[in-house]
């Protein structure tokens, strides 16, 4: 997907490919966020290496926003609108529904040593219980922790739709702005002088999702130089990494009602930034092993998850080790990564997984 017309094909196939790289990059710093290494340990020193370990990871959700808004723009059919919109709804939300009834399975037999063999079913009634807690948990949480990216993304693409086929996205901008900052003042900022609380977990439904997927929107529909974006690129992924870390210490220290921070201000910053990098080519995910697994990255948010449930008796024998806290995320990943590969061999696995 060419930046500009007068792009060579060559440096688009790179881009293109990078684009899968990002994404595969940034589900491993999701389950980074997920596997909290270094941070339960009991050691203040561990757990504040753990707690940036943990806001390095914020660009990976932000920036698979802004992909999807970037491709959902660059491959809209201005010809047929809602045929787009209503094929992703179906394939969002069947996502959505299919993985939510996944995760109550009483799969987990790793736990039958420890609890018994009514533990799977006590786990999956738990799962079951925390999704029907209440209207905004079943609609917008999901039966497991990741399953909240599904319906934010619907949400922000349905209201993106309109303002795509009308071609202004600085409008949708806006849009996603006053979103976003809903979205800080009713979550990280919601226990300071201009906070307030909107009893709804703002990094779900469309505020938080919104302002990033119209950033990958207006990329997709304002071309510009490639190289010159690039740049950018790496400015704004240091420079939110930068921000997001002053102002997460900064609210730890004035404000600190939170252990762990979704997202800041900063984040925007970040994640846009870190997008960039995949949509315009860095060098860096050129790397062939990132190219050739990058179709695997939803498969393995979808699914990490399962796995890490069955690594659960080692994080049990081995809760107090630094060195298992610190290769549970390349546990995960990897287990996870050659169990989504071998599922896509089969037409059903790529259908729920791809």
């Amino acid at each position: 997907m060419p930046a500009s017309s007068a792009r060579p094909q060559g440096s688009a196939s790179r881009r293109n490919e990078t684009l899968d790289s990002l994404k595969l990059v940034a589900v491993f710093f999701v389950i980074g966020i997920h596997s909290f290494p270094l941070y339960f340990l009991g050691d203040p020193q561990l757990a504040t290496i753990g707690l940036v370990f943990n806001q390095l990871c914020r660009f990976a959700v932000p920036s698979f926003f802004v992909v999807s808004g970037y491709l959902f723009a660059t491959t809209f059919d201005f010809d047929r609108p809602g045929q787009k919109l209503l094929k992703t709804t179906r394939r969002l939300l069947g996502l959505y529904a299919f993985w939510c009834v996944f995760y109550l399975i009483p799969y987990d037999i790793a736990l039958i040593p420890q609890g018994g063999i009514k533990a799977p079913w006590d786990f999956a009634a738990w799962h079951f219980y925390m999704w029907t807690l209440s209207w905004k948990d079943f609609l917008f949480g999901g039966a497991k922790a990741q399953l909240w990216f599904l319906p934010a993304l619907w949400c922000a693409t349905v209201i993106s739709a309109p303002f795509v086929f009308l071609r202004q996205p600085r409008r949708l901008l806006a849009v996603g702005l006053v979103l976003f900052v809903i979205a800080l003042l009713a979550g990280p900022y919601k226990t300071t002088p201009v906070g307030f609380d909107l009893a709804f977990l703002t990094r779900n439904g469309p505020f938080f999702s919104t302002l990033f997927f119209a950033s990958g929107v207006f990329l997709a529909l304002h071309k510009g130089n490639a190289q010159r974006r690039l740049r950018w690129a790496y400015g704004l992924t240091l420079a939110g990494l930068a921000w997001h870390l002053a102002e997460l210490f900064w609210l730890k220290l004035h404000y600190d009602s939170l252990y762990i921070y979704d997202f800041n201000s900063g984040t925007f910053a970040f994640g846009v930034g870190a997008a960039m990098l995949g949509i315009y080519g860095a060098r860096p995910l050129q790397n062939r092993w990132l190219v050739r697994n990058g179709q695997y990255s939803l498969g393995i948010f979808l699914l990490h998850m399962f796995v890490m449930d069955f690594l659960f008796p080692l994080n049990k024998l081995w809760a107090a080790s630094a060195l298992w806290s610190i290769a549970l995320p390349f546990l995960t990943f990897g287990i996870s990564l050659y169990l989504v590969r071998f599922l896509m061999r089969y037409p059903i696995g790529r259908r729920l997984l791809a």
